[in-house]
């Protein structure tokens, strides 16, 4: 059976439908003028969901439930993404930072364009050939070059200095410019050593700083493009969680194990991040941002009256003991 089209609705009309489903609207004229400049899929879609009741088969409202709370949880989301996305930024300039360092004291400034400067081993267990192997690290060389071009032709300042004076784009300076996405897959192509010296100065193993790298990638992105936060799970493309590796704050927080010994949370959530920045920061930055944290948590506690703060905090993955962290 075909699915019935979308209808336009205007805006009194959605409102109607939320008033069906249990929601209580306080200053109508205030609710109208909120959903026409914030957008009413995003922000029932996306907040409405621990406001319902879990016992009805029906989408109901718990008893009680006012559009100012969905409207508060969603304002949170906003701040939220502002708080993080500055602390994760920090993080990738110092790991940009240090990976250019690193392999440039190594292998020169210039030659991240070679093959033979990556590992193309297969490590035992690996599913892939070694020509799969170089074939991956040729399309980070692409890439690589692809940026270089595409600064270019911004003429951005700094790397059209370097070419058209030098000939070359030294990777300290080429590094500001990519990703995270980017720098996750060149310092996983990188040799054991050159990956151990790395993650040395952050004090994690290279396995742990792989996983981190890809867990702060996908946060980073949902950060910039807007994206609900408070409640996003890192999986894989298989849809299965995406779990950075154990951390020793894990222990330190006491934090529960399923029965196949691994933590459950603080390992594809938000808490993650958490212990990320808790590890990877210094720790006038880490207490700069708890406090931040602590203020917005408090600020939301103020705002529900049919959940409480709880509720928003398991959904995040923090641990009830989570303000030890600090």
């Amino acid at each position: 059976m075909p699915n019935v089209p979308r209808v336009f609705k205007e805006t009194q009309d959605q409102i109607i439908i939320q008033q069906g489903r249990g929601l209580q609207i306080v200053n109508n004229a205030a609710t109208q003028r909120i959903i026409e400049a914030e957008n009413y899929y995003k922000l029932f879609n996306g907040y409405k969901e621990p406001f319902l009741d879990s016992t009805k088969s029906d989408e109901t409202y718990l008893p009680g439930t006012k559009f100012e709370e969905i409207y508060a949880l969603y304002l949170f989301d906003r701040e939220l993404r502002n708080i993080f996305i500055r602390y994760i930024l920090e993080i990738e300039n110092n790991v940009k930072s240090v990976l250019a360092h690193e392999f440039s004291r190594k292998y020169g400034y210039d030659n991240y364009l070679k093959v033979a400067n990556f590992d193309t081993s297969i490590k035992p267990g690996e599913r892939k050939t070694k020509a799969q192997k170089v074939g991956e690290i040729s399309d980070l060389i692409s890439n690589l070059q692809h940026e270089v071009a595409r600064q270019l032709s911004k003429n951005n300042s700094m790397v059209s200095h370097y070419m058209l004076n030098y000939g070359y784009i030294p990777l300290w300076v080429l590094v500001n410019t990519l990703t995270i996405g980017t720098i996750s897959v060149f310092y996983s192509h990188l040799e054991q050593q050159d990956q151990n010296n790395i993650g040395r100065f952050f004090s994690l193993k290279p396995d742990e700083l792989k996983t981190i790298l890809q867990v702060l990638t996908l946060y980073r992105n949902a950060c910039a493009h807007d994206e609900r936060l408070y409640n996003l799970k890192s999986m894989n493309r298989n849809m299965r969680p995406n779990n950075i590796k154990a951390l020793p704050i894990h222990a330190t927080l006491g934090i529960p194990k399923n029965t196949g010994n691994n933590y459950m949370a603080g390992v594809n959530d938000l808490f993650a991040i958490v212990l990320i920045f808790k590890t990877m920061l210094s720790k006038a930055a880490f207490a700069a941002f708890y406090g931040s944290l602590d203020a917005l948590m408090q600020k939301l506690s103020t705002k529900l009256m049919t959940i409480s703060i709880s509720r928003i905090e398991a959904d995040m993955g923090f641990v009830p003991n989570w303000h030890d962290v600090k």
